[in-house]
């Protein structure tokens, strides 16, 4: 990377692996998380968003709809399950209220669906 502190401008640094130049993206999935280069988290809340309820899908007809098992259980479950993926990584998030307003939509969506409500 260069800088030229006359012209105020900087060069994007160029990485290449075995001779092939590797592109600049706006964007990449590593381990599981979108990684932007503008550090919005907002795509990757999104994301895990519509990940959460497809853990929840695969645990509807066995726990979710069993009514031999205690609501309490399905919670614990729908927590070690389904929070878990919503909120893989969210350590490294800066969020903003608009952030925290849709995860606590969706939270509480599938806790009342979870209750009956």
């Amino acid at each position: 990377m260069t800088h030229s502190p006359c012209s105020g401008t900087t060069d994007q640094p160029s990485f290449s692996i075995g001779g092939n130049l590797l592109n600049n993206v706006q964007q990449f999935t590593y381990l599981g998380s979108i990684l932007s280069s503008d550090c919005d988290v907002t795509t990757e809340i999104q994301h895990r968003i519509k990940m959460a309820p497809a853990a929840l899908c695969r645990l509807t007809r066995r726990v979710l709809f069993n009514h031999n098992v205690t609501v309490s259980s399905k919670v614990a479950v729908y927590d070690a399950m389904c929070v878990s993926v919503l909120l893989y990584g969210s350590e490294a998030w800066t969020l903003y209220r608009r952030h925290v307003k849709a995860l606590e939509a969706f939270h509480i969506k599938c806790l009342q669906g979870i209750l009956g409500i």
